[in-house]
């Protein structure tokens, strides 16, 4: 066997030497299903040569604990990949039927798992004993459906063979099962939040099944795509849900009713330099030490309270505003009575989604009434806030928007014709 492996080991170097790109499309397939064919096979007299060291007992001749443990030594392997290989050994030893299928190419080793898994699931079964002729169709069966299913797939398959010969089982398991599950997603719930070194921030996290439908049910409207005068809306479907979510928090806090400590528009204590702020330049700082760009800090004060701070040349606080009256009650409800809604040309979001943007920023001397605000959609207030296109009120106080040159070089302005009027 030795000879055979190393011819083996050689012909597959030979064919990995051939440059990949040299190949056609049609030897890219062939070439990729043979390869891992030979894989496969291979995985399975790993799997057979695991289970004889196991039964010869030569992990503890080693004076390792246990096979994993020594396969992991032996191989290189990770602790769970020898875990499985000790645990196909086991089937393929079992199962004779099952050897031949992988070794023979009929089965993929991944597949021989599942199957593995739906026998011991009929020879387990206490409510009644099992023709072990049934069980040899059952796995002739599967291995046969292993020629046209994945995985997953097979596992269903042996599901419903489990609930058509034994119903009761069937049911009593999949309720352990869900059980099971439910208690491990409490446990491992949980949510974070840590920058990710590139002026963002990392969310990673895991919900269980009933949060996680409560949350989808929340974001699945805010998150589908807005198609604006450029075409199709360019964001991915991953931004759209981080838009979402941020607009869930939105509609959260202007709602109220939430805990003390929350329930409000952000409160922010904004750290500027006076003279980049005259010049349009201001790099903000939060109280907890993180940057804002100009451009953020801007935005952000359409909706938030800000107080500002301005210091001297050497950081010496000289003069300490006092927080600016923000589009909230009847300023507010002025504007979305006269906008309807996101006022963006093309845009049909209601107006319990909207932001109010001061057509002149507070930082400008803007003020905080009906003919400085227009209602937008978080998605447009940062468009509007990057600078390309820009909002002014026309002559009958309603806000029309001027594109940028590239989408009209005569920039005409336009209006929403989408939300109704009175």
């Amino acid at each position: 066997m030795a000879e055979a492996l190393a011819r083996a080991i050689g012909d597959v170097v030979a064919a990995a030497a051939r440059p990949s790109y040299a190949r056609s499309d049609d030897e890219v397939i062939a070439d990729l299903a043979a390869a891992h064919d030979l894989v496969s096979r291979a995985i399975g007299l790993v799997a057979s040569l695991v289970h004889e060291a196991h039964s010869r007992d030569l992990p503890r001749q080693h004076d390792s604990t246990s096979a994993v443990a020594w396969l992991r030594d032996l191989l290189r392997v990770s602790a769970g990949e020898a875990r499985q290989l000790v645990t196909l050994g086991n089937v393929l030893s079992a199962r004779p039927m099952l050897a031949h299928a992988v070794a023979s190419g009929l089965a993929k080793p991944t597949q021989l798992a599942v199957i593995g898994r739906v026998i011991d699931n009929l020879i387990d079964t206490d409510s009644a004993i099992i023709d072990p002729v049934i069980i040899d169709k059952v796995e002739a069966s599967l291995v046969d459906h292993a020629a046209r299913f994945e995985p997953a797939i097979l596992h269903r398959l042996g599901e419903r063979i489990l609930a058509h010969v034994d119903p009761d089982l069937a049911d009593r398991r999949l309720r352990e099962q869900l059980e099971r599950d439910a208690k491990r997603a409490q446990w491992r719930r949980g949510f974070s939040l840590c920058s990710d070194g590139l002026g963002g921030v990392r969310l990673t996290g895991s919900l269980d099944i009933e949060g996680a439908a409560i949350v989808s049910a929340a974001l699945e409207p805010l998150a589908k795509p807005v198609r604006g005068d450029n075409g199709p809306d360019p964001r991915t479907a991953s931004a759209r849900r981080a838009d979402a979510l941020v607009d869930v928090c939105r509609i959260a806090l202007a709602a109220g009713g939430l805990p003390e400590n929350g329930g409000s528009s952000p409160q922010l204590n904004v750290t500027v330099n006076l003279d980049a702020l005259r010049r349009d330049m201001a790099i903000g700082e939060l109280d907890t030490g993180a940057l804002l760009s100009p451009t953020t800090i801007r935005r952000m004060a359409c909706q938030a309270t800000i107080l500002p701070a301005v210091l001297d040349g050497v950081g010496v606080p000289i003069d300490v505003g006092r927080s600016r009256r923000l589009f909230s009650g009847a300023a507010r409800q002025a504007v979305l009575l006269r906008d309807r809604g996101c006022a963006f040309p093309g845009c049909d979001r209601p107006p319990r989604w909207c932001d109010i943007h001061h057509v002149v920023s507070w930082l400008d001397g803007g003020s905080t009434d009906r003919d400085n605000g227009v209602a937008l959609c978080s998605f447009h207030h940062r468009l509007i806030h990057r600078g390309d296109w820009t909002v002014r009120l026309g002559v009958d106080k309603r806000p029309e928007f001027i594109p940028p040159v590239h989408i009209d070089p005569c920039q005409r302005p336009r209006r929403n014709p989408y939300h109704p009027r009175r």
